[in-house]
């Protein structure tokens, strides 16, 4: 029997993720075997307080809700290891069971949670342990590290899943399958044919009611260091031995070890002021007046090895632009010009392949064609596909992959200890204390076009 238990069952990150991504896994029939959902919190709740929490959760959809009769609620306080004591007991854990720790608390918690575990592990030995961390794990390569070897005294790595939800993206995914299963696609990749890449992940939204958590954070630490690295080492890495968690994985890693350290030349860390009716990041509820946090980063990274060296990676991510999306943008050197006496009008452009995640998951190739009629004008034109109208049916939640995975014991799309520590690294030169009082930061415009930020003024 496994029992998955959700600790900070009535909060924000359960509320909006993981029970709808529940209700979608129940509603389309897919597999968990003998498996109980428990939420567990310090709040005191009945069970029909907190089944109907649930039900409050999902708002309005088409999901089936009967597996919301059988979801269990208990009172869990990891600073009295007595409660958890009394949840084996009262819910008959025997020898070979699983209990999966699912961790949607701040992550401030995890060192508490981890030593009382480790406790729980050596009084029941038998008991087949699985814990589940949110990001950030870790604030910085100190934090990380630490919470690694706190970890590691007591839990095997096959034990532990850390979560980046990008991760379970369906497109995010596909990266692998487009590069490897594709004779046209991976001999191309690299420096002699690549003239760049980019990375976008923006969004239109500020930081809502978030200040606590973002502004000890910034977009760095919020979303570089996870999403994006993730993102550029799947985009880059060398084909695995194997589609299996522990190949993939490893060249991964060789990726974010690879990855040449930033130089200031390479990089514009701004934060967004008023523009209209939109406040700036100092006006938000809860920000400290002289804030340096940065709300977007703009990045050319490099990574030292064979295949990609000295091509360009444009990294770009923030809050308050111009509109929502996330792509990959994959260039390709411009070919021999045999067409230099094209007429005007027509507009011939180098090759590119995009992976776009949102708002529309797609993927698309640009080729240039000739255009209908007499002569030679070429245009680019899209070869392309798109999950409902390939497949016929939508892409599943990220969340509801991971959980899957996660009852299936698949890691593929979790990270080992040594990529968090490696992209710690990465970026610890930029979020260190020293170096955040003495940035300069640039000024743009709430909704502003990324492509077009410009220096407005500078802060010191």
């Amino acid at each position: 029997m496994t029992y998955f238990i959700i600790t900070g069952a009535t909060g924000d990150l359960a509320r909006t993720k993981l029970y709808p991504a529940l209700a979608e896994m129940f509603s389309y029939g897919q597999y968990i075997g003998e498996t109980q959902f428990i939420g567990a919190g310090r709040k005191p709740y009945t069970q029909e307080e907190y089944q109907q929490l649930v039900r409050d959760s999902l708002g309005i959809h088409d999901w089936k809700l009967d597996f919301i009769d059988n979801l269990h609620y208990i009172q869990l306080d990891f600073d009295t290891i007595l409660t958890i004591q009394n949840f084996i007991r009262d819910y008959d854990i025997q020898k070979g069971d699983r209990i999966i720790w699912y961790m949607a608390i701040p992550p401030q918690a995890f060192g508490n949670i981890i030593t009382t575990l480790s406790d729980i592990k050596q009084q029941y030995k038998d008991i087949e342990y699985t814990l589940v961390f949110e990001k950030p794990f870790g604030s910085d390569i100190i934090s990380a590290k630490a919470l690694n070897n706190q970890l590691a005294e007591s839990f095997r790595e096959e034990e532990i899943y850390r979560i980046d939800h990008y991760l379970g993206k369906e497109t995010i995914q596909n990266i692998l399958a487009l590069r490897f299963g594709n004779t046209m696609f991976e001999p191309l990749l690299n420096n002699h044919y690549v003239e760049s890449i980019s990375i976008n992940v923006w969004e239109e939204r500020g930081i809502n009611e978030r200040a606590e958590y973002f502004d000890n954070t910034g977009i760095i630490k919020d979303i570089l260091q996870n999403h994006i690295l993730q993102t550029l080492a799947l985009i880059t890495m060398e084909a695995p031995v194997a589609m299996e968690a522990e190949y993939i994985r490893d060249e991964k890693h060789k990726i974010l070890n690879s990855l040449r350290p930033i130089q200031s030349k390479d990089i514009i860390l701004g934060q967004y002021i008023s523009s209209g009716d939109k406040k700036s990041y100092l006006e938000e509820t809860g920000v400290p007046t002289e804030s340096k946090t940065e709300t977007y980063i703009a990045l050319t990274a490099y990574i030292d090895n064979l295949r990609w060296e000295n091509t360009p990676i444009y990294i770009s991510t923030g809050k308050r632009l111009s509109e929502t999306k996330a792509e990959i943008r994959i260039k390709f050197k411009q070919s021999f010009n045999y067409f230099s006496h094209i007429d005007e009008g027509c507009n011939p452009q180098q090759n590119e392949l995009v992976i776009s995640i949102q708002p529309n998951e797609e993927v698309y190739y640009t080729v240039n064609a000739k255009f209908p009629g007499k002569g030679m004008c070429i245009q680019p034109v899209k070869l392309n596909f798109t999950y409902e109208e390939s497949f016929g049916q939508r892409s599943q939640g990220a969340y509801t992959r991971l959980i899957q995975d996660i009852i299936e014991q698949d890691q593929s799309l979790f990270i080992r200890a040594d990529e968090i520590e490696a992209a710690w690294n990465y970026v610890d030169a930029l979020i260190q204390s020293n170096t955040i009082k003495e940035r300069q930061l640039v000024f743009y415009e709430a909704g502003s076009n990324p492509n077009d930020i410009k220096l407005i003024q500078s802060m010191v």
